[in-house]
């Protein structure tokens, strides 16, 4: 019966452990592509929206490629980067109107 209950616990070990294998941001890289088109739609004109805009597709261009490297905790920190700094461009944008 321990013998049994050990394979069970190691089983359910085993399936934790799988559960938390890293996945592709696809929700964080939808949300980044997302917010760099709501920037890239409103165009600020100022230097501070232009640099933020900037900023942001490039994270986004970094994200991509981290996916593609399969290295999705970076793919997804430049991810969530590429969202604050379209988000920032956007921000600026509208303070500008």
């Amino acid at each position: 019966m321990v013998t049994r209950m050990k394979i069970m616990i190691s089983m359910l070990m085993l399936l934790l452990l799988v559960a938390c294998v890293v996945k592709p941001p696809v929700q964080e890289m939808a949300e980044a592509r997302s917010a760099v088109k709501m920037a890239q739609v409103l165009g600020g004109n100022s230097p501070a929206s232009k640099h933020y805009l900037q900023n942001a597709e490039k994270a986004l261009r970094r994200a991509s490629k981290a996916i593609e490297e399969k290295k999705y905790e970076r793919a997804r920190s430049k991810a969530l980067e590429a969202k604050r700094q379209a988000q920032q461009a956007v921000h600026v944008t509208q303070k500008e109107q």
